[in-house]
């Protein structure tokens, strides 16, 4: 019963979370579509972005109506009734919504390693290994899903390698933006700066919230905790929102990112014999920040 109450909570969680989410997508979607509108040069980044989150889209829509639908059987259709129909991951819905979870963790994981990428100044070493991690994830969610009932024995150690892989590339892609991030704002401080905007930077650029909560299902998973049911089951929308929130920061033009728009002035610190902290002479410093 404690399974049956978890995954309902998740179920009804996770639609009001796609909700928020819906209405982010059309928002940030606008943002970007009158931004590159107005930018007739365009580039790959926004391209990669934009396709990217509509792909996202597709998956979190296609997981929230599959939830449905299996609310609908669960307690309309099915003769032994809804506790039964939930515990039974052999139910075709219930295979294409693990499929689009899985698919959805490993858009994210994309979207992550890119945003990595531009954020280090398309830096090809930083992301090496995420991206490793990224294909050992895809090949064990490939495994669980059309291998499941050949490799039921060892089918534990693949779920709990795949969920090692994708949170170590969420944790290693948000400290490592962040940290970035961080660098840039600590040396250079635009005018009328502050500093509760750059940890919101961090926050959203890093996708801290998707990682948190995957971080959350990992460990609920790891001590077999009923909560990662409702966990997994409100994760494709918080990542969605998370990815939204940053599709929004590109579409208003103010996400870190490596291109040549106006320079502008900005408030070099430094450290007087005192200790007491000052700022130098405007300087012009050429990219886009926070």
């Amino acid at each position: 019963m404690q399974h049956f109450m978890a995954l309902m909570t998740g179920t009804v969680v996770g639609d009001v979370l796609y909700g928020i989410y819906f209405t982010l997508f059309l928002t940030s979607t606008g943002l970007t579509c009158r931004r590159v509108t107005g930018n007739k040069s365009g580039s790959i980044y926004r391209s990669a972005a934009f396709i990217s989150s509509l792909i996202l889209f597709a998956t979190v829509t296609s997981t929230c109506i599959l939830d449905t639908v299996r609310i609908v059987q669960g307690f309309l259709l099915f003769e032994a009734g809804p506790v039964a129909f939930f515990a039974d991951d052999s139910q075709p819905t219930a295979v294409a919504v693990n499929i689009c979870t899985l698919a959805s963790g490993f858009i994210n994981d994309f979207i992550m390693i890119y945003r990595l990428y531009i954020v280090w100044g398309r830096e090809k070493l930083i992301i090496v290994l995420p991206v490793l991690a990224a294909f050992g994830f895809t090949g064990c969610a490939a495994v669980l899903i059309f291998d499941i009932k050949k490799l039921e024995n060892i089918a534990p150690i693949v779920s709990l390698t795949g969920l090692i892989l994708t949170l170590a590339t969420n944790i290693y892609c948000t400290v490592a933006i962040s940290w970035k991030i961080y660098t840039i704002t600590k040396a250079c401080m635009p005018t009328g700066g502050t500093n509760l905007r750059d940890l919101i930077a961090m926050f959203v650029e890093s996708s801290a919230l998707y990682t948190s909560w995957a971080l959350f299902y990992g460990i609920t998973h790891q001590i077999n905790d009923t909560s990662q049911l409702f966990a997994v089951a409100t994760l494709p929308p918080i990542a969605g929102i998370a990815n939204a929130l940053l599709q929004a920061r590109i579409g208003m033009g103010t996400s870190v990112e490596y291109t040549t728009p106006p320079s502008q002035p900005l408030h070099f610190r430094t450290r007087t014999a005192t200790g007491q902290v000052t700022l130098d002479d405007d300087l012009e410093f050429e990219g886009s920040l926070v």
